[in-house]
């Protein structure tokens, strides 16, 4: 993992939880550009699980493996799964199900950074 590359995705995160509550509280779907900012945090978010998975490939061993290589997998799911929602039920509610899959990744990635520590 990359520390910086972990609070740029919190960060991002952030942003997209902010923009579903105000899509929410507007009382409107979230538009094209909300989508697409999803689909851009995603990215992101792949981009630090395969550099978490190759470290770990290259030897690199957390204190707790296997929380570690769950958080990698599941930080990469909630985002397609909520796109996906948010795309098939499009009512304010989908600015919500954006802004807490934004909310989980915030917190799964902090999680991933405390457990990112060498065992030993």
């Amino acid at each position: 993992m990359i520390p910086v590359l972990a609070y740029v995705v919190m960060a991002l995160s952030g942003v997209m939880v902010v923009w579903g509550l105000v899509t929410a509280l507007v009382d409107k779907p979230p538009g094209r550009a909300q989508l697409l900012y999803a689909a851009g945090v995603e990215v992101v978010t792949v981009a630090q699980t395969v550099i978490g998975f190759v470290g770990l490939g290259q030897g690199f061993r957390p204190v707790e493996l296997a929380t570690t290589i769950g958080y990698l997998i599941g930080v990469v799911v909630l985002i397609p799964v909520a796109w996906f929602w948010a795309n098939v039920e499009r009512t304010r509610f989908s600015g919500v199900v954006l802004a807490v899959a934004g909310l989980a990744v915030a917190v799964m990635t902090l999680r991933l950074l405390q457990l990112w520590i060498p065992a030993g």
